[in-house]
């Protein structure tokens, strides 16, 4: 069993289907070198990530399958599952070999996989830009001051800006299925392109930070969320109010809610937790 093994990122993916194609081998799995457990049958292949074998990879894509092709590869990447590689691989042998008619013909077995996890990709892309509640950070001083560091644990914080909104830093907890982060952090930074901002994800242990339109990611294990600012409340009870506000009761369909706003969800969004008046 020949297994080709690589760095964990989309570049090192692309150079495990270039080494496929000059080296003639059709390997039996790809997965991360990290967490591999071997067996005595496998035969491993270390893949080596070099920039110009997988821009050559990328530039194939477009020209033989076009941007839409691409889109999905990059989507699908994100996804948490076990097999998305192999899924990868063998939707780009298909699109290589056949041409753009082939991403056409969605009930081919090496086709329609990858068309339903974009679809699932998507779809927890969506839920993430819908949910995402952010409260402010509470800080006694400039929050790009060292106590500030403190409260978001060991997440950076973004530098000073002049530009940013008050020097004000905003916070959000999400906990998708899929590994969507980096496919809405475009959104939200340019949304909201003078106010810095982290949105971590609690789930893949990744955080995205942004400031001034400008964001990157950053690996965190374990964060703990920041102290938020004492006026968070009353933002959450704007929240609360919007909801009952548009809510018809006699309207009521909870498998059909759950189906657009899952239960997993509920734990971040305001709206769906008891209000002050309620609790006391």
């Amino acid at each position: 069993m020949l297994i080709y093994t690589y760095d964990n990122t989309l570049e090192g993916l692309l150079c495990c289907i270039f080494d496929a194609y000059t080296r003639n081998e059709q390997p039996d799995n790809i997965a991360c070198e990290q967490g591999l457990q071997y067996q005595l049958e496998q035969v491993l292949h270390p893949v080596v990530t070099v920039e110009e074998h997988w821009s050559r990879v990328r530039k194939g894509i477009h020209k033989k399958m076009g941007r839409l092709a691409w889109q999905k590869i990059c989507a699908c990447y994100c996804a948490s599952t076990t097999d998305k590689e192999m899924l990868i691989y063998r939707y780009l042998r298909q699109g290589f070999s056949r041409g753009r008619v082939a991403l056409d013909d969605i009930s081919h077995p090496d086709i329609l996989p990858i068309e339903e996890l974009y679809r699932s990709v998507g779809m927890e892309q969506q839920r993430m830009i819908m949910f995402v509640r952010f409260a402010k950070v509470a800080t006694t001083k400039s929050p790009y001051s060292e106590p500030a560091h403190s409260k978001l644990s060991t997440i950076p914080v973004p530098s000073s800006d002049p530009k940013s909104n008050s020097g004000e830093i905003y916070y959000a907890t999400i906990n998708p299925k899929h590994n969507v982060l980096p496919l809405v952090m475009d959104h939200f930074a340019a949304r909201f392109n003078i106010q810095a901002f982290i949105i971590y994800d609690e789930v893949h242990q990744i955080a995205g930070i942004s400031e001034s339109g400008q964001w990157m990611l950053s690996q965190v294990e374990d964060a703990q969320p920041p102290e938020v600012s004492l006026d968070n409340e009353e933002y959450q009870d704007l929240w609360k109010a919007f909801y009952d506000a548009i809510c018809i009761p006699e309207r009521i369909n909870e498998k059909r809610r759950q189906q657009f706003m899952p239960k997993r969800l509920w734990k971040h969004l305001p709206e769906m937790h008891p209000s002050r008046d309620a609790k006391t």
